[in-house]
């Protein structure tokens, strides 16, 4: 049911309902039959009127057949009295359901003949409901019979095939499916509406799934229920106030970023003229180690400033470079995939070589004596591997690095240097790209970085 949607769990809701309707019409619609056939319930419903038909007119008072005869003649069965036997001959005896009607009449077979046509054999009979002694002849269905009157004139009972107009037809059957026919065409209606109310959501999710906190996305005027229109006007408020909070946030960090900086700078010339060399270096070094870290601080602090216009970055390319210079400076790193063409994506190339730079950095700085680094492209997925031989990364710190100023101080003491931000950094940058950074175990013991981002198609 966890990945079942709004409108999948409504319909489910409703086809139980519905189902459960219909199992209660069927037993009650088949209770009631049961009620309304028995004790009369027959196999044969024309031999047994055809036999009744018979005894009425043996037994009636002779001034009174014409009424008989009208009253008894209808859609499946037509009645007259002829003064011969008719001659038929495209009929043939049916002696089973002969023998059915001398039972019911106590007639003998001299007078009683029941006839089939060729047509109508093995339709409708089964053999199972016919007495073991007249298993001989025809299986068939009533087509025509006739009873010898006790005046000597013949009644003859003529079976007619009904032809069931459509709407007749249609009315005649059971409850239970008119319940399921009526059903399904409400589920599709509901499923329609259904559709068609969720729409403005998925329009909605869709403009919050693309809000980056840079400007508020355009939505059409709020359409659906209530509850949806105040929704979105609560999203759009939402997303306003958030573009107008990071666009105050960019102002002060530039603010502040200014300020800083100049005063770094004056503070550092004049750290320079100290005469004393040992003073003076250890003023620098730490204006220097104050100005990374608040070069750090800023940067994460601005969201790593990922530019809204997007163009075709070519990682192989971007990880080559970066590899190179390490290994310019006598870094013991090896790279793979340098080859591979569409390891594309859109965006930002100094924030995406900024990720790269930063995860290098740390498995050369805490490598033992070996980084390897590795682009590849499965699918709609780019991938960036770095894995060095070093301490490594505990598996319970493992989501705790990529949080700010966080350190594994076993392997990452602050005489190695770092402000604890790089990982942080690099999330964010992919994040904004839509993609990830992972923390494993490395084959080799040490920590392997993985970054996957969406390639080009």
């Amino acid at each position: 049911m966890g990945r079942v949607g709004l409108l999948g769990r409504i319909m489910l809701l409703l086809l139980g309902a519905l189902s459960l309707l219909v199992l209660a019409t069927v037993a009650l619609d088949h209770w009631q039959r049961r009620q309304e056939r028995w004790p009369y319930a027959t196999r044969f419903p024309r031999v047994d009127q055809a036999a009744g038909i018979m005894t009425l007119l043996r037994d009636a008072d002779p001034a009174q057949r014409p009424a008989i005869l009208k009253a008894v003649s209808g859609e499946a069965l037509q009645t007259e009295i002829v003064d011969a036997q008719p001659d038929r001959p495209d009929l043939i005896r049916e002696p089973r359901l002969e023998a059915r009607l001398r039972r019911m009449t106590a007639e003998s077979a001299d007078r009683v003949q029941a006839y089939t046509d060729t047509a109508l054999l093995r339709r409708g009979v089964d053999p199972a409901d016919i007495d073991k002694a007249d298993r001989a002849g025809p299986i068939g269905r009533l087509a025509m019979a006739t009873y010898r009157l006790p005046d000597g004139r013949v009644a003859v009972i003529h079976a007619t095939e009904r032809r069931r107009s459509l709407m007749p037809w249609l009315f005649g059957q059971p409850l239970s499916l008119w319940v399921a026919v009526l059903g399904a065409a409400a589920a599709g209606l509901v499923l329609v509406g259904t559709r068609h109310e969720l729409a403005p959501l998925r329009r909605l999710t869709d403009a919050v799934s693309r809000f980056d906190g840079r400007a508020p996305e355009r939505m059409s005027a709020p359409t659906g229920a209530p509850e949806i229109r105040r929704l979105a006007q609560a999203v759009q408020g939402m997303q306003e106030r958030i573009a107008g909070l990071m666009a105050e946030r960019s102002l002060l960090i530039g603010a502040i970023s200014h300020d800083l900086k100049t005063y770094l700078t004056r503070l550092r010339l004049r750290a320079e003229a100290v005469a004393e060399p040992a003073l003076r270096e250890k003023l620098v070094a730490d204006l220097d180690a104050m100005t990374a870290l608040i070069e750090a601080s800023l940067g994460f602090a601005r969201g790593t400033a990922v530019e809204a216009t997007r163009t075709p970055v070519d990682l192989a390319d971007l990880v080559a470079v970066e590899v190179a210079e390490h290994a310019a400076q006598g870094a013991p790193i090896s790279l793979t995939g340098e080859e591979v063409r569409d390891a594309t994506v859109a965006g930002d190339a100094v924030a995406l070589r900024r990720v790269v730079a930063n995860l290098i950095g740390n498995a050369v700085k805490f490598g033992r004596s070996s980084v390897s680094v590795a682009v590849s492209r499965a699918g709609t997925v780019c991938r960036i591997v770095v894995e060095d031989d070093g301490p490594g990364i505990p598996e319970a710190e493992r989501t705790a690095v990529f949080s700010p100023y966080y350190r594994v101080e076993r392997s990452r003491s602050r005489q190695t240097g770092g402000t604890g931000l790089g990982l942080a950094i690099s999330r964010q940058i992919a994040e904004a790209h839509g993609g990830t950074v992972v923390a494993e175990a490395g084959a080799n013991g040490g920590a392997r970085l993985v970054v996957t981002l969406p390639g080009l198609s």
